[in-house]
């Protein structure tokens, strides 16, 4: 009987220091766990009712530009503004603002032949699904000839319009947060100084109004 309590009570304290051991190891895994969950994606939470799929190729970013030019030959001057706006686009450094996500720019040429640039989100490619995970159309073009000034033909006003719009290719998570991070840090960028150098040097390109989806 004495061999059999020895036993017993063996068993019991082993079983005690499982126990014991388990929800220690629970306890020193759990602030873990909640840190963790701070880098999962809550983009989801991001994605508003409105912004169902059938939204396709939403424009989440649209700036309009203008140029205030005297005499000079009207295209020459409305081109050089226009590749001051799509140089600026070019130039951009996408990587930079989402180092976490993975990404490509390229420029592309839309179906009526305009440049445009193409920000391409990525992901491991799987059988079901390929690498592309939505991403980015930035085009802009002309939208006025000439606005005659009252005074006279002296003033032309050139108007420059950007769009950036949703690719929905490929989406499986809405990519709202890394959306809103590169249109916004594209609107910055504006105001800051390589951003005024290229502006300036399409001939005093300013930037008039700014729309985006994230606006209050």
């Amino acid at each position: 009987h004495h061999h059999y309590y020895l036993t017993m009570m063996t068993y019991l304290y082993a079983l005690l220091l499982a126990v014991v051991a388990t929800s220690t190891a629970f306890n020193l895994e759990r602030p873990l766990m909640s840190r963790h969950a701070l880098h999962q994606p809550t983009r989801t939470k991001l994605f508003s009712a409105e912004e169902s799929v059938d939204s396709l190729d939403e424009t989440l970013l649209r700036i309009n530009f203008s140029v205030v030019q005297g005499a000079g030959i009207f295209e020459s001057y409305a081109n050089k503004a226009l590749e001051a706006v799509r140089s600026y686009t070019q130039s951009f450094p996408f990587a930079a603002v989402l180092p976490v996500q993975p990404l490509t720019y390229l420029p592309i040429k839309m179906p009526d032949g305009s440049p445009a640039l193409k920000v391409t989100f990525l992901r491991k490619k799987t059988a079901e699904k390929g690498s592309q995970d939505g991403g980015i159309v930035f085009t802009s073009r002309l939208v006025s000839e000439e606005d005659c000034d009252p005074d006279g033909l002296e003033n032309y006003v050139l108007r420059i319009e950007l769009q950036a719009k949703r690719i929905k290719e490929g989406q499986t998570i809405p990519k709202v947060f890394s959306e809103k991070q590169i249109c916004l840090a594209f609107i910055k960028g504006l105001s800051e100084t390589k951003g005024q150098e290229l502006l300036a040097e399409g001939g005093g390109v300013v930037v008039d109004s700014v729309f985006h989806i994230w606006m209050e």
